[in-house]
């Protein structure tokens, strides 16, 4: 594991060891990797923990139930921890009670100013990757590893870390495609793979323009709640049409006011949210050979092949027809 010291205000606080060692216990050491069990009180879950380079630490966390209670540990470091959703559904209430929420696919950028007040994971769990960047060091690491001086603390992840809450991005492919690739290393070099995969999402998602924050408005807990029921709805039965006025009667909340805190919590209009999700399930639709483009497009709830397959093109950028034959391609 990484042994890398912040200093702080006089006080020396050992990263990952510090900030995690009272509420998990370690099962198993490997060579390159340990492998952690969250106590009861804590949650339940896996943690799988590698040292990437000094400042940076990689974590793959299969959790089922997550109670944050290290908090106060956490604010002595100067660190930022950046979340992918590879499976499942997490929300995130924040000591000032505005609210995060990620699925499937989706980049949630956390600082050490503010703390997790509450979480609540999906019922069918969670699956995520976490990168821990330690400012100082990792800068420095940064610096000697590309033979620069382009990395200064004071620049590094600057609007992450000066908000008051947290960042919110939806993955492009590349981003995707990063995350995907740590989780699924060959055998052999893998941990060099891992290295320079996470090194390049760390950097890319550092110029990232238009990253989304959650401290513009305040919201209060209960019209989360309703907002949050809103993105569950547009989830599923993706072959009917639900117009944004029955949705807000479904969840009791005005219409203006839905479309309003959707857009601000998730970043996308709530058309473009389903849009998403239902380009998601056509990409796993697709993977089934089975079924016809005509066929996944009634599932997607699209009224021909034509209009899905436009819709796919500009989301995804090729026909589906396309990306079939290049998916099963790649499989093989």
């Amino acid at each position: 594991m990484n042994k890398t010291f912040i200093q702080r205000e006089g006080e020396r606080v050992k990263n990952t060891d510090d900030l995690y060692k009272k509420y998990i216990h370690m099962i198993c050491k490997q060579e390159s990797a340990v492998v952690y069990r969250m106590n009861t009180p804590m949650g339940e879950g896996i943690m799988h923990w590698y040292s990437i380079a000094d400042g940076i630490d990689y974590v793959y966390s299969e959790i089922e139930t997550y109670y944050p209670r290290y908090q106060e540990q956490k604010k002595l470091v100067n660190y930022i921890e950046i979340m992918y959703m590879a499976e499942g559904h997490a929300e995130f209430e924040m000591e000032d009670r505005r609210c995060a929420s990620a699925d499937k696919g989706d980049v949630l950028i956390f600082n050490s100013k503010i703390g997790v007040k509450k979480c609540n994971v999906g019922p069918e769990g969670m699956i995520c990757i976490s990168l821990i960047v330690f400012i100082d060091h990792a800068v420095q690491y940064l610096n000697d590893f590309f033979s620069t001086d382009e990395f200064t603390v004071e620049n590094f992840y600057k609007e992450v870390r000066e908000t008051q809450g947290c960042t919110c991005i939806q993955a492009n492919e590349r981003l995707e495609n990063l995350f995907k690739d740590m989780m699924a290393l060959p055998a052999e070099h893998g941990s060099y793979h891992r290295k320079l995969l996470a090194l390049e999402a760390v950097i890319t998602l550092n110029d990232l323009k238009n990253k989304r924050k959650y401290n513009d408005i305040y919201f209060s807990g209960e019209c989360c709640d309703k907002v949050h029921k809103a993105r569950k709805i547009l989830s599923r039965d993706l072959d009917k049409d639900i117009s944004i006025m029955t949705l807000s009667e479904m969840v009791e909340l005005n219409r203006t006011t839905l479309q309003k805190v959707f857009k601000e919590i998730y970043g996308v209009t709530i058309h473009d949210y389903r849009k998403h999700v239902r380009m998601q399930e056509a990409k796993n639709l697709l993977l089934k050979e089975d079924m016809s483009i005509t066929e996944i497009a009634g599932a997607c709830g699209y009224a021909n092949a034509s209009k899905f397959s436009s819709a796919f093109k500009d989301t995804v950028g090729i026909l589906p027809g396309k990306w079939r034959k290049k998916s099963i391609q790649n499989t093989l």
